[in-house]
This record gives C-alpha cells, structure tokens and sequence, in this order.
C-alpha cells in the first residue's frame, strides 16, 4: 500500500512538472501576430452577392460562385435587397447554413 501511495505521488509530481514546463515555456504571442490572427477572423470566409437575379455564394475574394440558390432577390424584403446588392459577408460555415436555411424558406 505504502509503495503505491509513493508511486502515485511521484507520478502527480511529474505530471505537475511537465504541466508547468508546458506553461512557461510556450512563446510568448506578439502584437503583430495577434493582430493578424484578428485581422483574420474579420475576414469572411463567403459573400452573397446577386446573380441573374438570384443570390449566390462566391467564397471571399473569388468571382466564382461555389453555390447559386434559388433565392431570387425580388422576393426578398427592401432592407434585404439593399444588404444583398452591396455584398452580404458570411463569417463561418454555421453562417452560411443559417443564412441559406433563413432566406430559402
């Protein structure tokens, strides 16, 4: 009994040792990549723009669209259209299937 007792410690005390190596010997994050890790979450990964009439979804950046729904522009309410015909940002793959979900019923 005593000799587990002494083993369990011993393998409490490496594995808070290693804990705490891991946690000061990690690089420190710099300003300027924290700030490019920032600037990379405000991108958007698609826009909604309108095509023929309808919405599409072009992946930011690019003049092809990877999905052209069915959503035509006219049905949607004036505030939407306005939203729409200047470009509509979608920040994540649960944005683009929450948006597609809430303008394609």
């Amino acid at each position: 009994m005593k000799k587990t007792v002494i083993a369990l410690s011993l393998c409490c005390a490496a594995l808070f040792s290693m804990l705490l190596w891991q946690q000061f010997s990690e690089p420190a994050v710099t300003a300027s990549s924290a700030l490019t890790a920032q600037e990379q979450e405000d991108q958007p990964l698609y826009m909604v723009r309108v095509t023929d009439g309808v919405l599409a979804i072009y992946p930011y950046g690019s003049d092809t669209a990877v999905e052209v729904t069915d959503i035509r522009l006219s049905s949607l309410r004036e505030y939407d259209q306005e939203l729409m015909q200047k470009g509509f940002p979608l920040y994540s793959e649960q944005e683009l299937a929450s948006f597609l979900e809430d303008f394609g019923s």
